[in-house]
């Protein structure tokens, strides 16, 4: 009804797309048929007519981590700050929190979930679908992984690293970085002593500053102003996913932050059109404001 009930104003849901690259399409959601079906649940009167953003969170790491870093970038003041900015100029919105919803994948469901907690002035609701990275430690990463990541002195050795390895870098560059630091400019949690690798505890400090389970106490107050949290995770998903998602839910349950926390039937990226279409948009319909 955008383009024929030209006095009609609309919320927004802000989606955050996961780590590889623009991945608003494919195997974590928003491809032909989910839009087609989106439209249909409007049409049908199942969910109420909303605009969808989608901005590209991507960098050469792969992932911004939707985070301020002075080595890739202020990702956090761009999402929370100049995408809604310029949509409420641009286009017919409710320009106010109660109107405003943030939601993602993997690592768009980690910085939806974080962006929220850190801006309810902006946003109301937040629905992470497999967030990564809740109550994450560098630790988490096995020997193998740390030791590639270590290895990684070039561009041209980072092409053909591992996923998880590409992880590090660009999570170091996220949260850790230095300019100083040359050619990816971010600190490892990791050294080299001798012959064996031990935690950099000042980089290590850095990235549980950005990490929402160890973030929560410091933000309570905000969470407490959010309209709705929820996040879930799949019984195949990755496990350190599906560990962090029943952490944070404890932490929130702590204290006493309402939130709701799923376990699905399914892996990192198979169900990400259904969550989608039967948990987010209905729960952003149900607590957004359209008025």
């Amino acid at each position: 009804g955008y383009n024929t009930q030209l006095k009609k104003r609309y919320p927004v849901i802000y989606w955050l797309h996961g780590f590889g690259g623009t991945k608003n399409t494919g195997d974590t959601g928003w491809d032909s048929d989910l839009i087609n079906t989106v439209s249909k649940l409007i049409n049908s009167g199942t969910i109420k007519p909303v605009i969808i953003v989608m901005p590209d969170g991507s960098n050469r790491f792969g992932g911004s981590m939707y985070t301020n870093s002075i080595t890739t970038g202020n990702w956090e003041d761009f999402i929370a700050y100049e995408l809604p900015k310029y949509i409420d100029a641009n286009y017919r919105t409710l320009a106010k929190p109660a109107s405003r919803g943030i939601a993602g994948h993997s690592m768009g469901g980690y910085g939806a979930i974080k962006i929220a907690m850190k801006h309810p002035d902006i946003f109301s609701a937040v629905y992470g679908t497999s967030p990564c990275c809740m109550a994450q430690s560098p630790a988490d990463f096995n020997q193998k992984i740390i030791e590639a990541a270590l290895a990684t002195k070039s561009w041209e050795t980072w092409e053909t690293a591992g996923f998880f390895t590409k992880a590090i870098i660009a999570q170091s560059a996220a949260y850790a970085p230095n300019p100083g630091n040359p050619p990816f400019y971010g600190d490892l949690p990791y050294q080299l002593k001798g012959d064996t690798t031990d935690v950099s505890e000042k980089a290590k400090a850095k990235w549980l500053a950005n990490i929402p389970s160890w973030m929560a106490d410091q933000y309570n107050s905000n969470l407490l102003k959010l309209q709705a949290i929820a996040f879930d995770a799949g019984t195949k998903d990755i496990p350190d996913i599906l560990r962090d998602g029943k952490y944070f839910h404890e932490t929130l349950n702590r204290i006493k932050v309402q939130n709701t926390f799923e376990i699905f039937d399914g892996g990192h990226n198979d169900k990400v059109n259904e969550r989608i279409e039967t948990k987010i948009l209905p729960l952003f319909s149900k607590v957004l404001s359209d008025k």
